[in-house]
């Protein structure tokens, strides 16, 4: 099969990429000496952090899933997959700023404000959680999760990358390895750890069993709207033109589905668990966001993250509507944001939703550095992996 060299390169202008990154280093590099000292801004910069690196994460656990199961038909999809993988380094670097604002987020600091009106030593539930909640042992568990994360991440894209030059299979054999060894486990506990200790503990005096697989299945939804939307912008720019076909995105349409139906089911079960058991040190984080503005946010999430794509889903012609599968990860991807801000925010704005200056810059300056990065990497590499075996299996996929 003979492909047209626009199928499959991307060709982008470097100096328009790393503008965009420069740009969004700039404005978080400014809205961070402006708020160096303001609760608000580091409130704002995790927000935007973790949305934009739980998509990173989202492709990691897909990339693992392709090759642990030699999945055929996501062989023309899956280099898109590990281009986004490649964003890690700049995410490990863009995590200093959390680090030095640890007292202005963590309440289980014996520094944080909160400790100046009340006694720290007399708060038996944080005590029992210093073992764990101790900025000693968050700042090395944030070290494994970056180190997991950059090993994983360069691996399996200089292995993959490096296959499209030699055609050797057996590196195709060395990722199906690496993805079934002990790695593919630690990747998975460090993705739901890593929401333990950067989201949940910022509200240290609540817990929850079912934390850790929200913040993964939210990862996984956005990751699935992030890809299905820039394999329809590649489509339309004229790029995998007989590649990716309408069942390439029936597929993704199935996944976006499920993973509508698996997120909305751990948050119902989540709240359903702490609704029956009653206990005032679980159902306090609810009911602080069943107040002010954050009851409309509440009530916005159970419409629009599980009513609105489930029903616009549903239906198999909805799967291969590519406009419909374009509007729709876009609203995905918004509703999680507003999801990752319902999660973080609450803890400082106690009473009303807020969308400030440090939120639009911190979101804007994360936009530009992860589209500019990306844009960047897909062009160092073909768009799709040319000496796999697969792919002409993955070209003829059909759903039946």
């Amino acid at each position: 099969m003979k492909l047209d060299s626009k199928t499959y390169n991307y060709t982008s202008k470097k100096s328009t990429n790393l503008i965009l990154v420069f740009a969004g280093l700039v404005l978080l590099i400014m809205a961070w000496v402006a708020g160096f000292d303001s609760k608000e801004f580091y409130f704002s910069y995790l927000t935007s952090f973790f949305f934009w690196l739980s998509i990173i994460l989202g492709a990691m656990f897909f990339v693992f899933v392709h090759y642990a199961f030699s999945a055929t038909w996501s062989v023309a999809i899956i280099r898109v997959m590990e281009n986004t993988l490649m964003l890690m380094p700049i995410f490990t670097m863009l995590f200093f700023p959390i680090i030095a604002g640890m007292e202005l987020l963590f309440k289980w600091l014996p520094n944080h404000s909160y400790w100046l009106t009340h006694s720290f030593e007399a708060d038996h539930l944080i005590q029992h959680k210093l073992p764990f909640l101790n900025k000693e042992f968050f700042l090395q568990r944030a070290v494994a999760y970056f180190s997991l994360w950059n090993l994983i991440a360069f691996y399996i894209y200089y292995t993959s990358t490096n296959h499209d030059v030699t055609g050797d299979h057996n590196a195709l054999k060395k990722l199906k390895n690496f993805t079934m060894s002990p790695i593919g486990v630690l990747l998975f506990t460090s993705i739901t750890f890593a929401g333990l200790d950067w989201l949940m503990s910022l509200d240290p005096h609540w817990y929850s069993t079912m934390y850790g697989v929200y913040t993964f299945a939210g990862s996984f939804l956005a990751f699935l709207a992030f890809l299905t939307f820039t394999l329809i912008r590649l489509k339309d720019q004229g790029y995998l033109k007989d590649i990716v076909s309408e069942e390439h995105f029936h597929d993704l349409g199935k996944y976006l589905f499920a993973f509508t139906v698996f997120y909305c089911y751990i948050a119902g079960a989540q709240f359903y668990f702490i609704w029956y058991s009653n206990i005032p040190e679980e159902t306090i984080w609810y009911l602080h966001r069943w107040v002010g503005s954050w009851k409309t946010i509440s009530i916005l999430l159970i419409v629009g993250k599980f009513f609105i794509p489930f029903f616009a889903l549903i239906f198999r012609g909805s799967k291969r509507n590519i406009r419909l599968l374009q509007f729709m990860s876009i609203w995905i991807l918004f509703m999680h944001y507003i999801d990752i801000n319902f999660i973080v925010m609450p803890t400082f704005h106690h009473h009303d939703f807020h969308f400030g200056i440090y939120d639009l810059a911190s979101m804007l300056g994360f936009a530009a550095i992860f589209i500019g990065g990306f844009r960047y990497i897909m062009s160092r590499s073909p768009l799709v992996p040319l000496n796999d075996p697969e792919l002409i299996h993955s070209i003829n996929h059909r759903n039946h």
